[in-house]
């Protein structure tokens, strides 16, 4: 297969003659295959063409073929580097799956930052609208998310798509680390109450923000050659549970985040929570002591 990010120079073959030439290809993101000689510093001819199917080496092949107006194949790629800039490298550092080989096993985060957001009313949303309407909602709201968590969490260690939420962590609580995982939530309450769930008024954004332990480690997923890194721990599983309780605009917080005065919070009166509290499984006693909430 061949499948281009970035510009990539390639050798075809005339099936008639056996002559070569080389081209440069470029795959924009709507699907338009751009084709460039590349055999002088001012190229001969430029085309732009519409692919209806998945970029294979036959597919391009025969879309190259139908331009030139005879018949090609690609001999070889003469460029396989891919270039990144720092930005995108560090990105990738960040997600699940890990091309770089970069083994972290048994790594234990003592007081890891984990943040854990979603959108409120999401299933109703699902129930009440058409496919085309939750695709756009959807690929709005995560593409959105990401691009705040990288332009204001940008020391956040990790970060996973969770459907109609997301988890964020950074591997330590620092005046740092909490500073901005804060800056994400609010920059992007603002986002959707503003412009992203105008439309759909019951939609909401909430979440949980805890300092706790996690563990970090990495597997190798043998039939594609890659290694797959996750978090696990404590940390997460409260964050996922305590969640719940925040609706719209709120972010709950646990004890040992409130304890280190890094977060203005407020206590709630547990009474309003002892059913929430009773559904929740899997969290220690002094979880469930306090009912904390960031003020912002």
């Amino acid at each position: 297969m061949l499948i281009t990010l970035k510009n990539r120079l390639i050798l075809i073959e005339d099936c008639d003659t056996g002559s070569t030439h080389s081209l440069l290809l470029e795959l924009e993101d709507d699907g338009h295959l751009i084709v460039t000689d590349a055999e002088s510093y001012t190229p001969a001819f430029v085309y732009r063409i519409l692919l209806d199917r998945f970029p294979s080496d036959d597919v391009i092949e025969s879309a190259i073929s139908a331009e030139l107006n005879k018949r090609v194949r690609i001999s070889r790629a003469l460029d396989r580097n891919i270039h990144l800039d720092g930005s995108v490298l560090s990105g990738l550092h960040k997600m699940p799956v890990d091309i770089f080989d970069n083994v972290y096993l048994d790594e234990v985060k003592q007081s890891a930052l984990v943040l854990c957001v979603d959108i409120r009313n999401f299933s109703n949303f699902l129930c009440t609208n058409e496919e085309s309407a939750v695709f756009k909602l959807i690929k709005d709201f995560t593409s959105n998310f990401l691009s705040c968590v990288n332009q204001f969490g940008f020391g956040c260690s990790y970060y996973k798509l969770l459907g109609d939420g997301a988890l964020v962590i950074w591997d330590e609580t620092t005046e740092s680390t909490v500073s901005e995982a804060l800056q994400v939530f609010d920059t992007f309450t603002d986002f959707v109450n503003e412009e992203l769930f105008v439309s759909c008024p019951l939609l909401g954004f909430a979440g949980a923000l805890v300092s706790e332990k996690v563990f970090k480690y990495e597997i190798s997923a043998e039939a594609s050659q890659l290694k797959y890194r996750d978090y696990v721990g404590y940390g997460i599983n409260l964050a996922c549970r305590i969640q719940a309780l925040a609706v719209r605009d709120e972010l709950v917080i646990n004890k040992t985040l409130a304890d280190t005065s890094l977060v203005s919070f407020e206590s709630r009166d547990l009474s309003r929570y002892a059913q929430e509290l009773h559904l929740l499984k899997g969290m220690k006693s002094e979880d469930r002591e306090a009912v904390l909430f960031y003020k912002r």
